[in-house]
Parts: structure tokens; C-alpha cells; sequence
């Protein structure tokens, strides 16, 4: 854990520094108490509003603020503390790089808990501390196993003090190699050195001497690992030297080497002046309880009186240092034989300890109407839970029958749509091919009309006026009078003039009509082909021969385009190609039609080699109905249609 985490935590392990002490803190803060730690906070949240204070900055400032109030004695209701925190807990949870300010949060709420002596509460807090860990990376941090054994500890429970430590044994021992390695944060080894003291001393309540022994060198281990640490913060460092005094304190004493104990005991005090740039002053209230314990061993009655009033002096933080006042100055008292007065004051312990048992009779109630409350509550919730899991499956498999439902009507639709699109387009490829075909008729028509218009004009009147111009030449040359030959010389050449003109226009006509017919025809071609390969997606070229469709009839030119529609089609679903170059030429008695185009060449290869397409065979087909041959050439430059129709067959 960082330096950040380790030095806001310093009342935690302050307190956790408390389990060998079994006094109670429950004093009340007094409203102007409050009202001064209302407006340290409103002041530090101010500065966070204007900037003044970054949100790392206030998070560490507020940490230290309330641990500051707390190492002073303060106690706040848990509603209170929430209330000053607030600010707090939206920065931290509303960024996840502020996981270990988390941590932080619950430990706030953790040490209030436990200075007030509420246990329940602090084991909560410990196990929200737990899972905030687990939130960092952190999986066995070992708090709340360190709040059961002071807790037990107080209450003089050692058996389950050991119980706790036996169910924590394997990964306890294990620390030292995990501390070694940097497996584990510095933290969880500080935690359990916590833990180790009190079982260290629940076995020395036993009389279990190798258990204490052993107790003793893992903490001895753990200890002197984090000694060496260059990542222990100085509030760790002191803490640690004191867990290691403190244990090592409790060796001595079993042993009975008190003077060990008397020099143990100095170290302690000289811990001060080594960390005097620290918050030391709850080492004074240890160490007094300390040396009365030490001076009462060597029934050193002017040192252990001296002790025992400095401890009743002390600020008081609950009836359990009253009774212990009370029972330290019982033993004096029969230490100077006066059983009087010790009988007095161990009456006034006793009743004391009968206050400590009623408060904690009345927690025990709490606890136990609380556990009730959350155990029927729990109860409601997994119910609830069962309900909701119930309708978000029901959810799910309506939501899952809707979504198959729709997409099944979507598919059908899509498939209804694609065949119309398929019929649609079929018409009007049917469609474009009847009015081309009405076309050809059309243009077939007015074709033989201007051929027989031109024909007419060249047999009929052509013919009449050559038969007028060669009379004309013979009156002409008959004719003996002067003025009458010159006038049937002029009406001669007036008439030729007229012939030649009947005789031009009449094979104009005949021949316009072949060339309107080739350039007709084109156009079909371009027409079709445009229909189908857009623009903006094809190159294209198409060219028709001069004279090429001179011989061929309307059927042929039918089928032409037929052919040519079906190879188009062929290029769009397999060629895949970007150019489309479209021949027509006459090559001895045969007219050609080439199509040819860039695309994959493979594909139509395999369909040809396997099972030719319907739009081959009806290529085929129709190639073979006009007495023709179709080529077909496919490879990796694109595929080429070679349609070969003798033109003989075809002629008129």
C-alpha cells in the first residue's frame, strides 16, 4: 500500500494498539465540538470548490482531519460522519483510480466504531474494509480477524482468541516468505502482528510454552521484515516497534525475567523520542498500565502507588478503566495489609464490571435484534431476488420469442421482397424486349417502306421520265423548225435534270434505310446493356461493323439481343468484371458477336467445366436454333462469348 494509505491510517493502528488494554472510550463530543468540526469541514470543501485543492489533496486532508478528531477522543454518531463525508465519498467512488481512498472511507467509520466500543459496528466496518480491499487487488488483508482478536482479548476470551488464530494459521506462518517475495502489501504483515500479540498471550493464559514460543518467532519474523522494508511509512515503523516491544514484553514476563521486563518497558518509553516527529501520546497510556502490572509483580508498593494514581488521573474513557483503577488499588491495599479497604475497592470493581456486563448484555440485545432483523430481511430480499430472477427470465424469453418473431417476419419480407424485385425485374426485362422487339418490327417496317418508296421512285417514275427524255431527244433531231428545236432542247434538259434527281433520291432512300437499320440496332444494344450495368460502375464498348446487319432478318436480331442480355447477366453474378466490350462485324459469309469482359475468368470456367447455368444453355440454344456456334473462353484476364451465325441461312 502506498505512503498516502499508511499515514492515514494511524489512529487505526493506534487503536488496534488498545487490545491489551480492556478500558472503554465512550465520551460524547459536545455541540461545540461539532459545530468546530462542521466548519473545518465546510472550510476544506470550500477549498475543494474554488480549486484551491485537488481532489487527491482533499481526499488526504479530510482523511487526516478526521483522524486527527479521532486520536483526540472524539466520538461521532455514524449519521454525523456520513454527513462530513459526504464530499468524500462522491469523490472517491465516482472515479475507480480512487479504489484505496476507499479502503480509506470504511476505515474512518472502522476506528469511530471501535472507540465508541461498538463491536457490531466495528465488525461490519472491518468487512466493508475487507471487500474495498478486494476492490485494489487486495484479497486477505486480515482486518477483520485483527478486530475479533481484540475484541475477544478484551472480554478475556483466549480460547477463541486461539480459535481465530488456528483458522488463519496456514496463511499466518506463510507471511514471512509472502512479505519476502512482495506478494502482499506491508499493511496485511502490520495486521498481523496485530493479531499476534493477543494470541501470544492467550497462550501464555494457557500455560502452552512451545505454543508461546512459536508465537512469539513468526511475530519476531513478520516484525523484523518490515523493519527492513524501505516501504514502511514512519506511522508503521513506530507501530511495529511497539507490537514487537510489546510481544517480546510478554515473553519476559512469562518468563519471569522482570528486569528483561523493566528494560523492555524503557525501550518503550525511548520509542518517543525516536518518533517524535509522530502522534506518540497513547503511549503513555500503555506504558502507565505497563509498569502497574510491572510493579505489582515485584510488589514494589511506593512505585506501583505512584503508577496507580497517575493511571486514575488519566483521562477516563469508559467504566473498564474504572474498574481496573478500582482493582489496582485492591491489591495495594493487601500488599499494606489493608483488607478493608481492598475489600471496598473490589467492591467498586466488581460493580464496575457489573456496568461493563450490562452495556454489553444491552449490545448483545442489539446485536442479536439487529442479526434477527437482517436475517428476516435477508430472508424478504432472497425472496425478492427470486421473483426478480423469475420475471428477468421470463423477460428474456419473451424478448428472445419477439426478437425470433421478428426477425422471421423480416426475413420473410425480405425474401417476399427479393422475389417480386426477381418477378419485377424479369417483367421488365420481358417488357424491355417486347418493345425492343416492337422496334425492330417498327424500324423493319418503315425499312421495306423507304426500300420500296426508293424502288417505286426508280422503277416507276425514274423509269417514265427516261422514256420522256429519249423522245424528246428524237423530236429534237427531227425537228426541222429552229426555235421548236431549241425549245424541245431546253424541256429535253429540263427533264433530265428531273430523272437524275427521281433517280439519286430514290437510292438515297433505299440506302439511308440500311444505315438507319445498323445504327437502330446499336442502339437496342446500348439500351439494354445500359439498363443493366450502370455508368457508374462499368466501362463500356460497343460497336456494330458497317454493313453487318445488312443480310440479317429481324429474327436473328431478336436473338442477338437475347444472347446478349443473358451473357450481360452472366457478367453481373459471376464475372464480377469493372469493363464490357460488346463486337458485331461480318467475317466472310458469317456474322460475329463477341462479348467479352475483365473479370474472373475462373468462376465461369468451373460453371462451364461442371453444370453449365441456365443462361448458358439458353446461349446455347439459341446459337443453335439460328444453325450457329458459340466459343467460350474463360481465364484469369475475364471470359469471352464468341457467337459465330452463317449469314446465308439468314438472308432475305
Amino acid at each position: 500500500m502506498n505512503i498516502k494509505i499508511d499515514r492515514i491510517k494511524i489512529v487505526v493502528e493506534l487503536q488496534a494498539l488498545f487490545f491489551f488494554l480492556t478500558m472503554g472510550m465512550g465520551q460524547m463530543v459536545s455541540a461545540q465540538q461539532i459545530s468546530r468540526e462542521k466548519l473545518a469541514f465546510e472550510k476544506l470543501n470550500n477549498d475543494y470548490h474554488l480549486q484551491r485543492l485537488t481532489a487527491d489533496q482533499y481526499l488526504t486532508k479530510a482523511d487526516s482531519l478526521v483522524h486527527q478528531l479521532l486520536s483526540e477522543g472524539k466520538r461521532f454518531e455514524t449519521n454525523e460522519l456520513v454527513d462530513l463525508l459526504r464530499l468524500y465519498e462522491e469523490i472517491a467512488w465516482n472515479d475507480p483510480k480512487h479504489g484505496r481512498d476507499r479502503v480509506n472511507y470504511f476505515y474512518l467509520f472502522f476506528n469511530n466504531a471501535r472507540m465508541a466500543k461498538q463491536k457490531g459496528a466495528s465488525i461490519y466496518y472491518a468487512e466493508k474494509i475487507a471487500e474495498a480491499y478486494k476492490g485494489i487487488g487486495e484479497e486477505h488483508p486480515l482486518i477483520a480477524q485483527l478486530q475479533l482478536t481484540k475484541i475477544y482479548q478484551e472480554l478475556r476470551l483466549y480460547d477463541k482468541v486461539i480459535a481465530v488464530f488456528n483458522t488463519e494459521r496456514n496463511y499466518l506462518e506463510s507471511l514471512p516468505g509472502l512479505l519476502r517475495q512482495g506478494l502482499v502489501d506491508n499493511s496485511v504483515g502490520l495486521n498481523a502482528m496485530y493479531i499476534l500479540s493477543p494470541v501470544t498471550m492467550g497462550y501464555i493464559k494457557m500455560n502452552d510454552t512451545l505454543s508461546v514460543y512459536k508465537t512469539a518467532l513468526l511475530a519476531k519474523e513478520i516484525g523484523t521484515i518490515l523493519k527492513r522494508s524501505d516501504t514502511l511509512s514512519r506511522p508503521q515503523l513506530l507501530y511495529n516497534d511497539l507490537l514487537m516491544i510489546d510481544i517480546e514484553l510478554s515473553v519476559a514476563n512469562f518468563e519471569r525475567r522482570y528486569d528483561d521486563a523493566g528494560e523492555l518497558l524503557n525501550r518503550m518509553e525511548q520509542l518517543k523520542t525516536i518518533y517524535k516527529d509522530q502522534a506518540t501520546n497513547f503511549i503513555d497510556i500503555n506504558l502507565i498500565r505497563f509498569r502497574i502490572e510491572h510493579y505489582l509483580r515485584l510488589a514494589n508498593k511506593d512505585s506501583l502507588g505512584y503508577y496507580i494514581e497517575k493511571y486514575a488521573s488519566s483521562p477516563n474513557f469508559g467504566k473498564s478503566q474504572s474498574a481496573e483503577v478500582s482493582e489496582f488499588k485492591a491489591k495495594l491495599a493487601i500488599l499494606t495489609n489493608d483488607y478493608r479497604s481492598a475489600y471496598e475497592w473490589l467492591s467498586d470493581a466488581l460493580q464496575y464490571e457489573r456496568d461493563v456486563h450490562a452495556n454489553l448484555m444491552a449490545e448483545s440485545s442489539n446485536l442479536l435484534y439487529a442479526f434477527t432483523q437482517a436475517e428476516h430481511n435477508a430472508i424478504a430480499l432472497q425472496r425478492a431476488e427470486q421473483v426478480k430472477q423469475e420475471r428477468t427470465r421470463w423477460l428474456v424469453i419473451i424478448s428472445a420469442i419477439a426478437a425470433i418473431s421478428v426477425l422471421t417476419i423480416y426475413l420473410t419480407m425480405l425474401r417476399r421482397s427479393r422475389k417480386a424485385k426477381e418477378q419485377i425485374d424479369a417483367l421488365n426485362n420481358a417488357a424491355n424486349l417486347q418493345v425492343i422487339a416492337m422496334e425492330e418490327a417498327k424500324r423493319q417496317a418503315i425499312k421495306d417502306e423507304q426500300q420500296r418508296l426508293g424502288q417505286d421512285l426508280h422503277d416507276g417514275l425514274s423509269a417514265s421520265m427516261a422514256a420522256i427524255r429519249h423522245k424528246l431527244e428524237i423530236l429534237a433531231m427531227d425537228a426541222g423548225d429552229a426555235v421548236l428545236k431549241s425549245e424541245l432542247s431546253t424541256l429535253q434538259s429540263e427533264v433530265t435534270l428531273a430523272y437524275e434527281a427521281a433517280r439519286n433520291k430514290s437510292h438515297e432512300w433505299f440506302n439511308a434505310s440500311e444505315e438507319q437499320d445498323e445504327q437502330s440496332f446499336e442502339q437496342r444494344i446500348k439500351l439494354l446493356v445500359d439498363s443493366a450495368l450502370p455508368e457508374s460502375r462499368y466501362n463500356k464498348s460497343i460497336h456494330i461493323d458497317d454493313g453487318a446487319l445488312s443480310h440479317v432478318g429481324m429474327d436473328t436480331r431478336i436473338a442477338l439481343l437475347r444472347i446478349v442480355q443473358e451473357a450481360v447477366t452472366n457478367i453481373i453474378k459471376h464475372a464480377k468484371a469493372k469493363e464490357v466490350n460488346i463486337l458485331i462485324y461480318q467475317e466472310t459469309d458469317n456474322l460475329v458477336l463477341s462479348i467479352k469482359d475483365n473479370g474472373r475468368g475462373g468462376e465461369i470456367h468451373k460453371l462451364k467445366n461442371s453444370r453449365p447455368s441456365l443462361g448458358l444453355k439458353s446461349i446455347w440454344r439459341r446459337v443453335e436454333y439460328l444453325n450457329g456456334k458459340a466459343d467460350l473462353h474463360s481465364g484469369n484476364n475475364g471470359t469471352e462469348i464468341v457467337v459465330t451465325i452463317p449469314l446465308k441461312i439468314n438472308q432475305h
